[in-house]
């Protein structure tokens, strides 16, 4: 009897400590390769950024049984991924406040995997006012762990690169120039 106690209260215990962990990703780093893109393909062009809005069925990101993955640290994944484009189109010096082309975003879908092979997956759907857009998908993939609580920060740290990739099929797809032709 003392022994089966002791067993539901240590289980008991264990869930409460491993269940509620909230792992927060990395700040966001600027992809010199997709600044190099931007500055490629926007010579003579300044671009500004619209609204960029995550799709209505977005749930809260939860890995394993730790917990959510706070990847945009209180912002939307959609806000996120425009802060991230907004950097590199500066770092670029082809970004202005008033430019008269306005490149806006919607984040169709956003999942990942913390399994092997462990992934990031985006749809993404782009658009300005001067065309109608096009969607991107894509899948970046990283290295996992067998443990929950290192398998899902791999899974947060991962969200900042997963972004780099997604942003860099954005500017590299064949219609990006669609977008900013007057």
């Amino acid at each position: 009897m003392k022994t089966t106690r002791f067993i539901t209260v240590l289980i008991f215990v264990m869930i409460v400590l491993t269940g509620c962990e909230t792992t927060s990703s990395i700040p966001y780093s600027a992809s010199t390769q997709n600044v190099l893109n931007f500055q490629k393909q926007l010579p003579e062009t300044n671009v500004s950024l619209g609204s960029f809005v995550d799709s209505n069925h977005m749930e809260e990101l939860t890995c394993r049984l730790l917990g959510p993955i706070d990847v945009s640290r209180g912002k939307s994944k959609a806000e996120y991924i425009k802060d991230a484009m907004q950097t590199e189109l500066f770092l670029a010096q082809v970004y202005s406040v008033d430019s008269d082309v306005i490149i806006e975003g919607k984040l169709d879908a956003v999942n990942f995997s913390s399994v092997s092979p462990a992934n990031w997956e985006f749809e993404f759907t782009v658009s300005s006012n001067l065309y109608t857009g096009y969607t991107v998908k894509t899948k970046y993939e990283f290295n996992t762990s067998y443990s929950a609580y290192s398998a899902c920060k791999n899974v947060a740290d991962a969200f900042g690169p997963a972004v780099q990739d997604l942003i860099n099929t954005i500017v590299t797809h064949p219609d990006f120039s669609k977008l900013v032709e007057k």
